[in-house]
């Protein structure tokens, strides 16, 4: 299917959703555009055939504003291995792939890492090549993938220890996400403790019953594995609710309000808030309103 190149943001390409649907991707996917992959959702278009591309996506396909490219859909599996050129020596392997988790690469791709995972500071982003996918050419960053600066070589497949040490599971992928994260872990557990006790104890604080605790940072860096294990450790119970591919206001409200009839105590986690709220989202300016009547709803449950 072609359609023609506009301007849009990094990461996520947006399509017209009947199109979409036609490509067989109704609630997004992966796509093939020029020489690269992308994601892809449906948004808001100023035509059928148009297609919004990011400036890092569009580079990486080899198109422009205003060309016509074809755009098919692709299935990719997920990536042993990926190798990464460029001035990335403040970020270690487990913020690369962090960083780029649920990413489409394809060899030659730029991607755009977010450098404050890393030690070294400075500027906000740090732009690395893809120089080697195993298998390649392309794939996705998922749970199990290494992404590696070039060099450095993956993980040997066979893992020696010590003698005399019993060699023992690795962390789990919460486990990894969670390491380093020991005060904000605390900091949670603590809010939960106090806004989920049987004992009534924000009456006796002098605190609302109902609080919202807004929690930032980039994709995979850990915000979902903080809720859920703050939640098991005050024995709370925890219903989640993703905002992601919500194209109507009336889709919005239905996905609050199921979350609203969940009897309490218990910790409604909103997942993508980003997804509606963000710079170019949907219901940006009505997002404040919204989320202060669902937790006016949650309060008088």
């Amino acid at each position: 299917m072609r359609f023609i190149v506009k301007a849009g943001t990094d990461p996520v390409a947006r399509a017209d959703a009947s199109l979409l649907s036609a490509l067989g991707l109704p609630g997004g996917g992966t796509v093939r555009v020029g020489r690269t992959h992308c994601r892809i959702s449906a948004g808001e278009v100023p035509s059928p055939s148009t297609m919004l591309l990011g400036p890092v996506a569009a580079a990486n396909a080899g198109v422009a504003a205003g060309d016509t490219v074809n755009v098919t859909r692709a299935a990719l599996g997920e990536a042993r291995s990926v190798e990464l050129s460029g001035d990335g020596s403040a970020l270690d392997t487990r913020h690369l792939s962090r960083s780029l988790q649920g990413l489409p690469v394809t060899v030659g791709d730029t991607v755009v890492v977010n450098a404050s995972y890393g030690s070294g500071g400075g500027a906000a982003e740090t732009r690395l090549q893809v120089t080697a996918i195993e298998p390649g050419p392309s794939g996705l960053v998922g749970n199990g993938t290494l992404v590696h600066p070039a060099g450095s070589g993956p993980a040997a497949e066979v893992v020696e220890h010590p003698a005399g040490e019993v060699a023992g599971d690795g962390p789990t992928t919460a486990e990894a996400l969670l390491a380093g994260l020991a005060t904000e872990l605390d900091l949670m557990t603590g809010w939960l403790s106090l806004l989920t006790s049987a004992g009534d104890l924000p009456a006796a604080w002098g605190l609302p019953k109902v609080a919202g605790v807004l929690l930032a940072g980039p994709a995979g860096c850990g915000k979902s594995e903080i809720v859920a294990a703050a939640a098991a450790r005050v024995g709370s119970r925890v219903h989640e609710v993703s905002l992601e591919l919500v194209f109507k206001p009336e889709g919005l409200l239905d996905r609050l309000e199921k979350a609203v009839a969940v009897p309490g105590p218990a910790v409604i986690y909103v997942d993508r808030l980003d997804a509606v709220a963000g710079d170019d989202a949907m219901f940006r300016t009505q997002m404040a309103a919204i989320m202060r009547w669902f937790l006016d709803s949650v309060a008088d449950k």
